[in-house]
């Protein structure tokens, strides 16, 4: 694949992935609704692309997925990209892809719930170790490292509960581990809060990002969708992963994540501000403990986020004043006016729910007793946003 000039973001995200042969004159690819590739030669047909670079069979690749891939892989500086049908396929598809039985994995405590569940649930029947790790761990993970560790995967900021580690740190330890045992160690790290705009996952010898278009990317809550943007050395093997589980992404996902990528920067940075602003309101509110947001500057995670991002998403968790039963959280959701309650986020509209901590976390769950709202910050203006949340309050 041809690299171009370097681009800045706004840019990539306007022009990348509009290839004029399969846009045929649109200014957008149309979905290529197809499953057989038609040929002209034996020749062609018998060409086998081992790179999946071109259009061949629909399970391997469309145009439509090729062009998300080659625009998402500029943005976040991958050596190429895979475009999955959901968030949770690019996870199974990224972590299978190492994986295998009598090998181990070490998970921050801080992923998304499903992703420790894949790892417990799943992998663990086909004899596959694991151990959690603090949200929070630092030099120290090279304690946890095993002969047989084939993958660390990583989130940041953690799901429900916000943590930062410090990413060098933990980096360098496992790197120069991996050297003393003489053991690859693919390291994985979720990046849909941030997404590639706010946190440069290449710059920090990572080697895998993993990315839930489903939300910032797609943007308008009406595709499922993921993405994993890999370095040189693992995107063959997480590639091979993909065509062997038949995971692959739906023309009309990608038609729909390559909309949602022109406007993702204009999304992304109004749904930051209005975030920031909401964050400092909830911040003094005396039925409010705790606001979990990286970039609060009174949040005990802000360094780490200073230090290693330019920005963020606007999904946060607010630790009420103390635990509140069924009862009175249907007064404070049921009667919202402009957030609603539903699964995901990343969309333009604004969402509320209550947060239940998985049963992996240990490190933390001394500090999180009380209940905890999730909430996701959309395009709607921010006083009103405060208004509705000021309502519920005055309710509870």
């Amino acid at each position: 694949m041809n690299r171009k000039k370097k681009r800045k973001s706004k840019t990539i995200l306007a022009q990348s992935g509009r290839s004029r042969e399969y846009a045929k004159g649109a200014v957008n690819i149309p979905p290529y609704r197809s499953s057989t590739v038609l040929f002209d030669t034996l020749k062609e047909y018998k060409d086998w692309d081992h790179e999946y670079s071109t259009y061949r069979y629909g399970r391997l690749g469309s145009p439509n997925s090729l062009a998300l891939e080659e625009a998402y892989s500029e943005l976040s500086g991958a050596y190429r990209s895979i475009a999955t049908n959901s968030g949770m396929s690019a996870i199974n598809v990224a972590i299978s892809a190492f994986m295998e039985s009598g090998s181990h994995a070490l998970i921050t405590e801080g992923a998304y719930e499903p992703t420790a569940e894949f790892f417990s649930g799943h992998l663990s029947k086909f004899g596959v170790e694991y151990d959690f790790i603090s949200p929070m761990i630092g030099a120290e993970i090279a304690d946890s490292i095993k002969p047989n560790t084939k993958v660390v995967y990583l989130e940041a900021p953690s799901s429900n509960t916000f943590e930062i580690l410090d990413v060098k740190t933990v980096v360098d330890a496992i790197r120069n581990k991996s050297n003393e045992i003489g053991q690859e160690i693919a390291i994985l790290f979720d990046n849909t809060w941030a997404g590639p705009l706010y946190f440069r996952t290449f710059d920090h010898d990572i080697d895998v990002e993993i990315q839930a278009a489903t939300k910032y990317v797609v943007g308008h809550s009406d595709a499922m969708l993921g993405i994993v943007a890999c370095n040189k050395k693992t995107f063959l093997r997480i590639k091979n992963s993909a065509r062997s589980q038949g995971i692959c992404a739906e023309p009309d996902a990608c038609y729909l994540g390559l909309r949602g990528l022109r406007t993702m920067a204009v999304r992304m940075e109004a749904q930051f501000e209005s975030a920031m602003r909401i964050a400092s309101w909830l911040d003094s509110h005396s039925m409010v403990e705790t606001v979990l947001f990286p970039p609060l500057p009174s949040s005990k995670y802000f360094e780490n986020w200073e230090k290693y991002f330019t920005g963020g998403g606007s999904l946060m968790s607010i630790v009420l004043n103390q635990k509140y039963e069924d009862q009175d959280l249907e007064k404070f959701f049921d009667q919202m006016q402009i957030f609603s309650m539903g699964y995901s986020w990343g969309g333009f509209e604004s969402l509320a729910t209550p947060v239940r901590i998985q049963k992996d976390r240990k490190s933390s769950l001394g500090k999180l007793r009380n209940t905890i709202v999730r909430v996701h910050i959309g395009l709607e203006d921010p006083e009103d946003l405060i208004s509705d949340l000021n309502s519920a309050f005055k309710r509870l």
